[in-house]
């Protein structure tokens, strides 16, 4: 099984790099276009992996294939929306594929005309979401809870996600402000280069594996505590702009939704947070994005 996929995973590593690097160059380079090219890019990529993953597991699945890895459980419950099922990591992360596919569409109509920077860092955090779907890859491959080149790039790939995305919400409320907007090129590519840099400096332990499919990583609590920190921070920024400007309280809803529902669905292992956190998520998403898209159609 290991060998005849081996080549599509090695395919979709380096696709993945290829795009890091074609993004870092059109970042530099942003226009309205350049934008939209990544918004296209990026849904075509999720389209991709998504049939690819997808035809993989079912293939595992009616074969009979499949099989879980041992993951580190502490404190489970027993109960039948928090109990742990390996099948709901797996339709998390499908339903992860679906929501940047839906939203990156959803930006490329709705500001395809508008010079929206914080759109940029958005599509940042869409970009951190398909890097967490990696965490799929040694359940289809049988490679969990052993020590291999492509155990340690799953573990810098998903680690890549869980340091982006909230450095990208901070960068859509912050550094977006009218304070930052000259540099917001710079600023979106310095953030990718933060996350990229930390997330192969920090170790991971590829014989541990959590809940959620995601290798333990170190600095567990701090990165945690941090991107707690940086979330208030960005609620807070929105929270000033809402007052200052007497604007409705959707867009900062829709932001602490979006906050919360990144943070069940990349955790996602029971019932419960696979259904709430998509829900949660994709709520926040339409809220925050709408109220955005009404903010720049007001100042046109």
């Amino acid at each position: 099984m290991k060998n005849i996929f081996c080549p599509y995973l090695i395919f979709g590593f380096i696709f993945k790099v290829f795009t890091i690097i074609s993004l870092t160059v059109i970042i530099l380079n942003m226009t309205i276009k350049a934008r939209n090219r990544i918004t296209l890019i990026l849904s075509t990529i999720t389209i991709v992996f998504s049939i690819l993953v997808l035809a993989i597991t079912l293939f595992l699945f009616l074969s009979g294939k499949i099989t879980w890895p041992s993951v580190y459980l502490k404190n489970t419950s027993d109960s039948f929306l928090l109990s742990y099922k390996p099948i709901y990591v797996v339709i998390s992360i499908f339903i992860e594929y679906f929501y940047i596919i839906f939203t990156s569409l959803m930006i490329r109509r709705a500001f395809e005309k508008t010079q929206a920077s914080d759109m940029l860092f958005f599509l940042l955090f869409l970009i951190a979401c398909l890097c967490d779907t990696c965490r799929i890859v040694p359940t289809l491959f049988h490679i969990s809870q052993s020590y291999t080149n492509t155990m340690i790039k799953i573990g810098n790939f998903t680690l890549l996600a869980r340091l982006l995305a909230p450095l990208a919400l901070f960068g859509t409320t912050v550094l977006s402000s009218d304070e930052f907007k000259q540099n917001t090129e710079y600023y979106a590519l310095i953030l990718l280069i933060i996350a990229l840099f930390f997330s192969f400096i920090i170790p991971t332990n590829t014989a541990q594996v959590l809940p959620n499919f995601c290798l333990s990583y170190g600095y567990l609590k701090l990165i945690r505590s941090l991107s707690f920190i940086i979330c208030i921070v960005s609620t807070i920024s929105i929270l000033i702009s809402t007052i200052k400007n007497k604007y409705k309280p959707l867009m900062l809803i829709g932001f602490i939704l979006i906050c919360v529902g990144y943070t069940i669905m990349f955790n996602s292992y029971n019932l419960l947070s696979t259904i709430t956190g998509p829900l949660v998520l994709g709520t926040g998403t339409f809220m925050y994005l709408s109220e955005v898209h009404n903010h720049y159609l007001f100042i046109d």
